[in-house]
């Protein structure tokens, strides 16, 4: 009997196909929630300097409202009244369950009043826990 003399062999080949699925929409997650984060601090303002003050600390719940010199409330980029921020807050303190944190980021010229308003509402809804966003003028 006759070998052949050129023996076939299969080899293996991997599949790329689902790894390259799975690394594309991985990539996507982490570019579409790194845009999401950025949205709270995207509207541009000069932030009073603090002298004092603790570091940050994670929060499980936390709004970013940002008042700028024009004293119009925005709840991250978005335009908001006071009544619409009473709502937010209200949905977001039965939602989670617990005390939400309330992170007020404010222009170093944006009269108290502007704020006041803020303070008071927050106080109504029951929120004990509000911040001030700064920038560290400490050396």
């Amino acid at each position: 009997m006759r070998l052949p003399k050129h023996v076939k062999t299969k080899s293996q080949l991997w599949n790329m196909t689902p790894m390259l699925d799975v690394v594309f929409l991985l990539l996507i997650f982490f570019i579409v929630s790194s845009n999401l984060m950025r949205q709270d601090v995207t509207v541009p303002m000069e932030l009073p300097e603090a002298q004092s003050g603790r570091e940050e600390k994670p929060a499980a719940a936390r709004l970013t409202l940002n008042i700028p010199q024009s004293g119009q409330l925005l709840a991250g980029t978005t335009p908001i009244t006071p009544d619409e921020l009473r709502q937010i807050l209200t949905k977001m303190q039965k939602k989670s369950g617990k005390n939400i944190e309330l992170r007020i980021r404010t222009g170093k010229d944006v009269p108290y009043s502007e704020t006041e308003a803020v303070l008071v509402i927050a106080a109504e809804t029951g929120i004990a826990d509000v911040t001030f966003s700064v920038k560290n003028g400490l050396k």
